[in-house]
């Protein structure tokens, strides 16, 4: 990770974690010395997270952190900060509600419209899940499923909710004996049996409910 990269990384923490506190002004040249960064560096790196909705800059008035209602609730990193953040097992909660309003519906649309692009990423995905080697592989090759459900819905508005599902993942993972119940939405979606699909999404998003391991 650059120095860019890292100063963006640790000012998202420590926003998120109420470090640097909602309306807290945030001077480069302090945080220049906290980080042994230029101005330009630090500047760019504020622009990325006013980008992200977390940090505001106004002419002759300066850099301000944001409330968490102003940021963008399905940006990976945000999501990746809050998921390790002080709210973490509530925001996990709170994406797989998300996932659950999402895949089962999407899981009906693919079978029924039944995008041959994104059907064949699906199986390309199932099979390297079930040939993964170690559990990144198999993690990576989940979201790369999921993904591909998503986008198979069809619907381009649906598709980029596919962003913070897979952030989801990246962020909590599915385990590895969650393979046959993909197994049955995959073979339900190719079978074109939209309500068999639907509810093996859902039985799949039950399995890994985060409620089961994250009680508050």
């Amino acid at each position: 990770m650059n120095l860019h990269a890292r100063i963006v990384d640790e000012l998202g923490r420590l926003i998120v974690e109420g470090v640097l506190g909602d309306g807290q002004p945030l001077v480069p040249e302090e945080l220049g010395r906290r980080f042994s960064a230029s101005r330009t560096v630090v500047r760019e790196a504020l622009r990325v997270l006013e980008s992200k909705g977390m940090v505001t800059a106004r002419p002759r008035v300066g850099t301000w952190t944001l409330p968490p209602e102003a940021w963008d609730a399905i940006d990976p990193d945000v999501i990746a900060w809050r998921v390790n953040g002080p709210d973490g097992r509530k925001h996990l909660r709170e994406l797989f509600e998300l996932r659950l309003a999402i895949e089962p519906q999407a899981a009906r649309m693919a079978a029924r419209h039944r995008c041959p692009d994104e059907l064949s990423t699906m199986a390309a995905a199932y099979a390297l899940m079930a040939d993964a080697p170690d559990p990144a592989v198999f993690q990576d090759a989940d979201a790369r499923f999921h993904a591909a459900l998503i986008r198979a819905s069809g619907n381009p508005l649906i598709a980029q909710l596919q962003v913070p599902v897979v952030a989801a993942l990246r962020a909590q993972g599915e385990p590895a004996d969650t393979l046959v119940a993909h197994s049955r939405v995959l073979t339900l979606v190719l079978a074109k049996n939209a309500d068999g699909a639907e509810s093996a999404a859902r039985r799949l998003l039950e399995t890994v409910a985060p409620y089961r391991s994250s009680a508050p």
